[in-house]
């Protein structure tokens, strides 16, 4: 049998790992829109349409993710704390579009 404990152990485990997931998730979606406005990063070819197909798959992928760990959390009844997820830094060669713009306004 489970103890009550475990199973908020479990499911802390389970919205931390959904967290994770939505943050890779966010992170692609961030990744094909910039994809539209960097020359560099755009890929040769890849019309208009491909570029909107893309867009809405990752963005429906973000938004599935957001809602599972947002269910997690109010399964939970809190958001879990310090447990280091973080996005990885952009492949971009550019430095203007990783930032948005230059760092010395």
């Amino acid at each position: 049998m489970v103890q009550d404990g475990e199973h908020v152990s479990s499911l802390e485990s389970q919205t931390v790992a959904a967290h994770s997931a939505y943050v890779e998730a966010l992170a692609a979606w961030e990744k094909v829109v910039h994809m539209a406005s960097c020359p560099i990063c755009r890929p040769e070819g890849l019309t208009d349409k491909d570029h909107e197909r893309r867009c809405d798959s990752a963005e429906l992928e973000k938004e599935r993710r957001r809602i599972a760990f947002r269910d997690l959390c109010d399964e939970l009844g809190y958001v879990p704390e310090g447990h280091g997820i973080r996005l990885r830094t952009s492949a971009c060669p550019t430095d203007s579009c990783v930032r948005g713009g230059s760092d010395d306004a």
